[in-house]
Formats: C-alpha cells, sequence, structure tokens
C-alpha cells in the first residue's frame, strides 16, 4: 500500500504541475495544444489526462460556452 500511495502523491503533484502550465498559456496556446493532440486518444493515457486537462482550462476561461 505504501508503493500505492507514493505513486498516487506523485501523480497529484505532476498532475498539479501540468494544470499549472495550461494556465500560463494563453488562448492561443492552449487551442493549438488542443489541435496537436490526438481527437481520441486512448483511454487511461496521458494524452488522455492532458486533454481532459487543456479542454477544462478552455472551458474555465470561457464559462459562459459551455
Amino acid at each position: 500500500m505504501k508503493i500505492v500511495a507514493e505513486l498516487l502523491t506523485a501523480l497529484d503533484e505532476t498532475m498539479r504541475t501540468v494544470k499549472g502550465h495550461l494556465a500560463e498559456m494563453d488562448t492561443e496556446q492552449l487551442n493549438a495544444l488542443v489541435g496537436r493532440l490526438a481527437p481520441r486518444p486512448s483511454i487511461g493515457s496521458a494524452e488522455m489526462v492532458l486533454t481532459i486537462l487543456a479542454l477544462r482550462e478552455i472551458e474555465a476561461r470561457n464559462p459562459a460556452k459551455s
């Protein structure tokens, strides 16, 4: 269980770091990133997580459009 907890902690830290980088991107960069990601990434892949985080950041910037 200790290894699982350590891995989950590392994953959480990594996701927070990625979210921070996405938040620092301007809208043009963020849209370009989403455009370069696969339209249907594999379930559970890092690309899927990045796509979800990027789309959530776009939604957060444009709440009226969601």
